[in-house]
């Protein structure tokens, strides 16, 4: 059952072009390392971004080796209760994902990752689409995440980041309050002044 996207979204593109499969494995080391950032600053636990990143890892990892040279995208959402993510990997390939190993199968070499997948996420599947499938898992946090506290951290990460890129075009910044709204965030439409 797919989510709304709430407050919590972020998206990922990473560059797995190198024609040899386990180069392109270069990439998915740097990918973890975001979004194990990503949902700790959203305020996931330890042990749950502990289980997104050997989720996100192996489903990045299949669409590196597996989909072909090419750029992988991926959505990583927190739903609007706080409660459960989502993370979707999107490639090229039509070929749909198949655990293949069984446990205990030593001479498996392929599918004990999706073994993995299933044992760590809630429910996870994959979606075939006109150019390719997406591949998600969904888990269930064990606590609701604060999403006034998600907002809030997310806007001062954009006020701060706003802040480094006039500093770094040579421009004297002025102090930027937090509760600053840049003037293209009015609302639209007409307004009448009395």
């Amino acid at each position: 059952m797919p989510l709304r996207p709430g407050r919590g979204l972020y998206r990922l593109t990473i560059t797995a072009t190198d024609p040899d499969p386990d180069e392109r494995m270069a990439c998915i080391a740097p990918a973890r390392r975001v979004v194990s950032s990503v949902a700790t600053d959203w305020g996931v636990t330890d042990n749950a971004v502990d289980d997104l990143v050997a989720v996100a890892g192996e489903l990045l990892a299949n669409a590196a080796r597996h989909a072909g040279p090419d750029v992988v995208h991926a959505q990583l959402h927190l739903d609007g209760a706080g409660d459960r993510l989502r993370f979707e990997v999107e490639d090229r390939s039509p070929r749909l994902p198949e655990v293949v190993a069984a446990l205990g199968d030593d001479q498996a070499v392929a599918g004990r990752g999706l073994l993995m997948v299933s044992a760590l996420a809630d429910q996870w599947g994959s979606i075939p689409t006109q150019t390719g499938k997406v591949v998600w898992a969904e888990l269930t946090l064990p606590l609701p995440i604060d999403m006034a506290a998600v907002a809030s951290r997310i806007h001062r990460a954009a006020v701060r980041a706003d802040y480094t890129t006039a500093a770094r075009m040579g421009d004297e910044p002025a102090r930027i309050p937090l509760g600053y709204r840049h003037p293209t965030n009015r609302p639209r439409g007409r307004t009448t002044r009395p």
